[in-house]
């Protein structure tokens, strides 16, 4: 029997560290940027020009990072699209230009995931609107030094041809909120501490209320 209920308690210790470091790995606290890794992420996306569709994008980015305060943020993106991709004249595609984003998407996605980041609410169904927006898109962010990351991956920098082969127009708003997700992390972990804690406790109790000799 105690060797049952020490292999229970390591059990319950090893889900406790594990579900612990998940949510700090997803949302815990990050140091702002600094100004040599601001500088070492723009140089990295300085190597692929075709990230950002005008200076003053590109230029506000940088600023963005400049600013960092060290906290989770989301994007809200509006995006139209060409009827058909527009890849160029030496490359002429049959993709329709809501299949051409398609592509970056799958890209987009899985580099998020790997920054713990990812999108959190998407719809292709919008009702009339003035600036004739297709699709809506918000995605979280854990910090600024993650979206520079992703940013500054070649394999964006290859994705974004898809990107604005697929968009006619695109608008992004970056915003700050707290809702219940956005607790804090600390808290977070001890409240699920202390329910994976009685859960165990009461399998422990259950465990040496059964008669000897019964198959646990």
């Amino acid at each position: 029997m105690p060797s049952n209920i020490s292999a229970r308690w390591i059990a319950i210790g090893i889900s406790i560290l594990t579900v612990t470091a998940g949510i700090f790995w997803y949302g815990g606290p990050s140091a702002p940027l600094t100004t040599a890794e601001v500088s070492r992420y723009m140089a990295a996306i300085d190597r692929h020009p075709h990230i950002f569709k005008t200076p003053e994008d590109k230029a506000a980015f940088q600023a963005f990072l400049e600013a960092d305060d060290g906290a989770p943020f989301y994007t809200v993106n509006l995006y139209k699209y060409y009827h058909q991709a527009q890849y160029g004249a030496s490359e002429p595609s049959a993709l329709s230009g809501r299949e051409a984003f398609d592509r970056f998407s799958s890209v987009m996605v899985k580099l998020l995931a790997e920054q713990a980041s990812h999108p959190i609410f998407g719809s292709g169904w919008m009702d009339a609107n003035t600036g004739g927006w297709q699709r809506l898109v918000i995605v979280r962010y854990r910090s600024r030094r993650d979206i520079a990351e992703v940013f500054s991956n070649p394999a964006f920098a290859t994705a974004s041809n898809d990107k604005w082969a697929g968009i006619e127009a695109n608008q992004r708003f970056l915003v700050q909120g707290l809702h219940i997700p956005a607790l804090p992390y600390g808290l977070a972990s001890l409240l699920l501490a202390i329910i994976l804690l009685v859960c165990g406790l009461g399998r422990i109790r259950r465990f040496r209320q059964k008669p000897e000799g019964m198959a646990v």
